[in-house]
């Protein structure tokens, strides 16, 4: 596992904890990612913190390509609590019907037609609001990650009233917090005891400890690519197991070495003679007799 921030920033000076107690910073929050992504890896970065004291981490990942499932549209909740969005489509039905209430046009198709226009009204309040809500938290949290920045060079009492005060400010904003916790309640709950998961990474373990997560190209440079280091080893093993020499050079090497060996002859004379002899019948009783019992029958 690698901290990809540290990673990303071997050189930068940045903190996710500020104790209030100790009036000290700190970073204790971190991602550990598997050597096996961190080509895939763009970015990682802190985030302001302003729902609790420590910062959120940030990590962009390279998608691999898989197509995904079509978008679909939910009903955002809070839609239904808002007093201008409530306003806004009592003013929206009341005008469909105050203009589509027509003896001649069956309830039923009016019905449809006044589903279809609620629902676009619902769905262009719903990217209205979030349009507004990201421009708040936007602003909200650049300001407080210049004001973190400037508590980091100077711990003063204004700089941690302006930061406790942009924190503030974000968290009345936002329930973001509130629906994350929530929808992590809730997939916890629906895993239970099941196998899920956390057991097939316990047991892929084994797998992870073979893995080579980087290699040193010839250029000197550390490379986290999969295909890179296939290209290293490919390259290495191509080199180890072929010869360094051409033709003439590998004719001569040979030669070289063989007129170095003692390669035994048989003289012409009696060496010849026996080796050309017929075979007596002890020779051949003996051979019989050395024989497995499988071999000889």
């Amino acid at each position: 596992l690698t901290d990809i921030w540290r990673h990303l920033h071997p050189k930068t000076r940045e903190y996710s904890h500020y104790s209030h107690a100790h009036k000290s910073f700190s970073r204790i929050d971190l991602f550990l990612i598997s050597s096996s992504l961190t080509h895939r890896v763009q970015d990682c970065n802190f985030l302001p913190r302003y729902i609790s004291d420590h910062s959120p981490v940030c990590v962009q990942l390279e998608a691999p390509g898989d197509p995904q499932s079509p978008y679909r549209w939910r009903l955002d909740p809070q839609l239904l609590t808002k007093e201008d969005s409530i306003g806004e489509r009592k003013s929206a039905i009341q005008e469909f019907f105050h203009f589509n209430q027509s003896r001649s046009s069956p309830p039923d198709m009016i019905w449809e037609a006044f589903k279809a226009k609620i629902w676009g009204k619902v769905i262009a309040l719903s990217s209205a609001n979030k349009k507004a809500f990201q421009q708040q938290m936007t602003d909200l949290e650049r300001k407080l990650s210049g004001a973190e920045t400037e508590l980091y060079k100077n711990n003063s009492q204004e700089n941690r009233e302006r930061v406790a005060s942009l924190q503030h400010d974000l968290n009345v904003l936002s329930s973001r917090a509130e629906r994350a916790l929530l929808r992590t309640r809730s997939q916890f709950y629906a895993q239970g005891d099941k196998a899920g998961k956390l057991l097939a990474w316990q047991l892929r373990r084994e797998e992870a400890d073979c893995f080579i997560p980087s290699v040193k190209l010839p250029d000197d440079i550390l490379s986290f690519s999969p295909g890179a280091i296939n290209g290293a080893f490919r390259s290495y093993y191509s080199t180890l197991y072929s010869t360094q020499l051409n033709g003439l050079g590998l004719r001569g090497s040979m030669l070289s070495f063989l007129d170095e060996v003692e390669i035994p002859v048989l003289s012409e004379e009696v060496e010849a003679r026996m080796m050309g002899a017929l075979l007596s019948l002890l020779e051949i009783r003996g051979a019989i007799d050395s024989l497995q019992s499988s071999e000889s029958t």
